[in-house]
């Protein structure tokens, strides 16, 4: 993947080197080299918001001093969740509950962690926009378990009279 078109996709998938100059997209390149600005989608509205790093940094901090939220825990279980999810998803499979291959997409291959970041809520307040804190498991060892958990719920909401495909079906 080229340098630009990576540059794209991390901030706004959306848009496409076509509609930028060379200039432009020059730009953009120098804001990424930049240490001392953090730029990430909006949590809303398609926007691309910069903070400054110490601002970023502030904010996370902010949000992840939260005792009524969040605790401090010394202690890395990411090893021990993915066996247990290994034992489990392995007695679904001897159970019969499960296919083999559905098993072994569930089955951890690494042990990375989960990625905390902010999305700022510029929908919410002028003056100061306060973060959206986001954990990503993307690429966890929960991703492929929560995945199939979200392909099996899927086939019962949509079955429910009440459930919306999207706003213009509302």
């Amino acid at each position: 993947m080229s340098a630009i078109m990576k540059l794209f996709s991390e901030l706004r998938p959306s848009v496409t080197p076509g509609n930028l100059t060379s200039e432009n997209i020059s730009s953009l390149m120098d804001l990424r080299q930049n240490d001392e600005i953090i730029i990430k989608p909006a949590d809303k509205g398609g926007a691309i918001v910069i903070w400054g790093r110490m601002d970023y940094i502030a904010e996370a901090k902010r949000q992840l001093g939260d005792g009524s939220t969040y605790k401090v825990d010394n202690v890395d279980r990411t090893e021990q969740y993915c066996e247990d999810i290994h034992v489990f998803v392995c007695n679904a499979w001897a159970q019969g509950t499960i296919s083999q291959e559905t098993c072994e997409h569930q089955i951890p291959k690494e042990v990375p962690h989960g990625r905390f970041y902010i999305l700022s809520k510029t929908h919410k307040n002028k003056t100061r926009c306060p973060g959206r804190p986001i954990v990503s498991g993307s690429g966890s060892c929960t991703e492929g378990i929560s995945c199939f958990v979200d392909d099996c719920l899927k086939e019962i909401a949509t079955g429910v009279p009440a459930h919306l495909h999207d706003t213009i079906h509302f």
